[in-house]
Protein backbone atom coordinates (compact mmCIF):
# COMPACT_ATOMS: atom_id res chain seq x y z
CA UNK A 1 0.00 0.00 0.00
CA UNK A 2 1.24 3.77 -0.74
CA UNK A 3 1.02 6.44 1.46
CA UNK A 4 -1.27 9.52 1.37
CA UNK A 5 2.07 11.14 0.76
CA UNK A 6 3.15 9.08 -1.85
CA UNK A 7 -1.03 9.28 -3.54
CA UNK A 8 -0.80 12.79 -3.51
CA UNK A 9 2.37 13.32 -5.29
CA UNK A 10 0.80 11.47 -8.24
CA UNK A 11 0.16 13.25 -11.33
CA UNK A 12 -4.05 12.73 -11.94
CA UNK A 13 -2.50 10.55 -14.83
CA UNK A 14 -0.66 8.12 -12.55
CA UNK A 15 -2.91 7.90 -9.77
CA UNK A 16 -5.43 6.59 -12.58
CA UNK A 17 -2.90 3.98 -13.48
CA UNK A 18 -2.56 3.06 -10.20
CA UNK A 19 -5.99 2.48 -9.59
CA UNK A 20 -6.23 0.70 -13.16
CA UNK A 21 -3.70 -1.69 -11.67
CA UNK A 22 -5.43 -2.22 -8.54
CA UNK A 23 -8.60 -2.74 -10.13
CA UNK A 24 -6.97 -5.49 -11.81
CA UNK A 25 -5.54 -7.44 -8.77
CA UNK A 26 -9.01 -7.17 -7.34
CA UNK A 27 -7.68 -4.44 -4.65
CA UNK A 28 -10.96 -1.83 -4.34
CA UNK A 29 -10.99 -1.36 -0.71
CA UNK A 30 -7.26 -0.24 -1.70
CA UNK A 31 -8.63 1.95 -4.26
CA UNK A 32 -11.20 3.42 -1.96
CA UNK A 33 -8.66 4.17 0.45
CA UNK A 34 -6.68 6.01 -1.95
CA UNK A 35 -9.59 7.91 -3.50
CA UNK A 36 -10.11 9.16 0.01
CA UNK A 37 -6.66 10.13 0.41
CA UNK A 38 -6.84 12.93 -2.56
CA UNK A 39 -10.14 13.79 -2.53
CA UNK A 40 -12.00 12.90 0.86
CA UNK A 41 -11.83 14.20 4.23
CA UNK A 42 -10.10 12.64 7.73
CA UNK A 43 -13.67 11.09 8.72
CA UNK A 44 -13.47 8.84 5.07
CA UNK A 45 -10.00 7.85 5.30
CA UNK A 46 -10.15 6.49 8.77
CA UNK A 47 -13.62 5.07 7.54
CA UNK A 48 -12.05 3.47 4.36
CA UNK A 49 -9.02 2.45 6.50
CA UNK A 50 -11.40 0.68 8.96
CA UNK A 51 -12.58 -1.49 6.52
CA UNK A 52 -9.40 -2.32 5.51
CA UNK A 53 -8.55 -3.33 8.22
CA UNK A 54 -11.60 -5.51 8.74
CA UNK A 55 -10.82 -7.04 5.66
CA UNK A 56 -7.24 -7.97 6.45
CA UNK A 57 -8.45 -9.45 10.13
CA UNK A 58 -11.41 -11.38 8.57
CA UNK A 59 -9.15 -12.80 5.32
CA UNK A 60 -12.11 -11.56 2.61
CA UNK A 61 -14.87 -9.39 2.18
CA UNK A 62 -17.83 -9.87 3.72
CA UNK A 63 -21.88 -8.19 2.05
CA UNK A 64 -22.15 -6.13 5.76
CA UNK A 65 -17.74 -4.61 4.62
CA UNK A 66 -19.14 -4.33 1.34
CA UNK A 67 -21.87 -2.26 1.74
CA UNK A 68 -19.75 -0.31 4.13
CA UNK A 69 -16.95 0.36 1.42
CA UNK A 70 -19.28 1.35 -1.16
CA UNK A 71 -21.07 4.08 1.30
CA UNK A 72 -18.09 5.65 1.80
CA UNK A 73 -16.55 5.44 -1.79
CA UNK A 74 -20.11 7.10 -2.80
CA UNK A 75 -19.52 9.95 0.40
CA UNK A 76 -15.78 10.44 -1.25
CA UNK A 77 -17.25 10.92 -4.77
CA UNK A 78 -19.64 13.50 -3.72
CA UNK A 79 -16.62 15.29 -2.57
CA UNK A 80 -14.97 15.25 -6.29
CA UNK A 81 -15.35 17.63 -9.17
CA UNK A 82 -18.36 15.99 -11.46
CA UNK A 83 -16.12 16.05 -14.61
CA UNK A 84 -14.03 13.12 -12.52
CA UNK A 85 -16.34 10.86 -12.07
CA UNK A 86 -17.22 9.47 -15.04
CA UNK A 87 -13.59 8.45 -15.39
CA UNK A 88 -13.13 7.61 -12.30
CA UNK A 89 -16.13 5.26 -11.82
CA UNK A 90 -15.16 3.05 -15.09
CA UNK A 91 -11.74 2.28 -13.24
CA UNK A 92 -13.74 0.98 -10.57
Amino acid sequence: MKTQKQIKQLTQEQFQDVLIDNTAKNYHTENVIYLAYRYGTRYHVAYAEMIHFAELKIGHMTPVLIKKRNEVLDMVMNNMLPCHIKTLSECL
